[in-house]
């Protein structure tokens, strides 16, 4: 279950295990084991990382498909996040300039890290 999340995730924002790695500072290795399911439940600190980025316990761990990972970050966002926010909900809107600028901005911030 949570490997699918995991994967879904970072499928949905367009990184490689690698930059997702460097995003969420989860070593790239247990990426891979945990969408593989080699790794079924995986520690806690695993969780809380995911967790730090807007994602709830509930939605990682709970099966149900009605909750987009996007619409679950955005209810996390604090106030000083509101570019990414705006830009997110344009996406969610259909602007395609949006999602483009937003995936250059969460590119930037993965060269950053």
């Amino acid at each position: 279950m949570i490997g699918e999340r995991i994967k879904e995730i970072r499928e949905k924002l367009e990184l490689s295990i690698n930059g997702f790695s460097k995003i969420s500072k989860i070593p790239a290795s247990t990426i891979r084991d945990i969408e593989s399911g080699k790794v079924k439940h995986p520690r806690s600190d695993v969780i809380e990382k995911l967790m730090s980025m807007g994602y709830s316990a509930e939605y990682l761990l709970l099966d149900d498909r009605k909750r987009d990972p996007v619409e679950e970050v955005l209810k996390r966002l604090p106030p000083d996040k509101l570019e990414i926010h705006y830009l997110v909900e344009k996406a969610l809107n259909g602007d395609s300039s949006a999602l483009e600028n937003l995936k250059f901005l969460l590119k930037g911030l993965e060269a950053k890290k």
